[in-house]
């Protein structure tokens, strides 16, 4: 009987402490999101993403963005640049493979933008903002769902520099 109750107990426990680090695209979200202002959360899910065997396009889009936030949280200027490094190589990987899927492309810009100009590690931001602006602007038509339209909308409205006149008219005229 005590067997049984800790084995039932054990398991879930380990059903709790496993759901907050799924692979799944919604939760990954939240935890990436999460991890841009908590160090111990961006590690925890380098680790968990780091486990991932599959192939889902987006998923591995969360690895590499991860992986170059990981630069953020460093100390060194080596380990900042060799996140960043590591995380380019996911990039491109995933890229090759998948190179019209909007949310990995808006997770390498939102990473690039932020990158100093001087370390020449951020070239993809007029690519990859010409996949996703496409995607955007095309909203409910397009390959993008709601939450991803909110946060590609949300990011450019905040950090509008890198758009063109007529791309700020476009964002500014999108329904909320």
């Amino acid at each position: 009987m005590h067997l049984l109750l800790l084995t039932l107990s054990l398991t879930f426990i380990s059903f709790f402490l496993q759901t907050e680090y799924t692979y799944r695209v919604q939760d990954l979200r939240k935890l990436y999101e999460k991890g841009t202002k908590d160090k111990a959360t961006c590690e925890k899910l380098a680790h968990h993403l780091k486990q991932y065997k599959g192939q889902d396009p987006v998923v591995l889009g969360f690895e590499a963005g991860v992986q170059g936030m990981m630069a953020k949280h460093a100390w060194s200027p080596y380990a900042k640049i060799k996140h960043l490094r590591t995380s380019a190589q996911i990039f491109e990987e995933v890229i090759n493979k998948h190179p019209q899927v909007a949310e990995v492309r808006f997770l390498r810009y939102s990473l690039e933008f932020f990158i100093p100009r001087y370390l020449n590690m951020s070239e993809h931001l007029d690519e990859d903002k010409k996949i996703f602006l496409d995607q955007l602007f095309r909203y409910p038509n397009s390959s993008i769902d709601a939450d991803v339209y909110r946060s590609i909308r949300g990011f450019l409205l905040k950090h509008p520099d890198q758009l063109t006149e007529q791309e700020k008219k476009q964002l500014y005229n999108l329904k909320a």
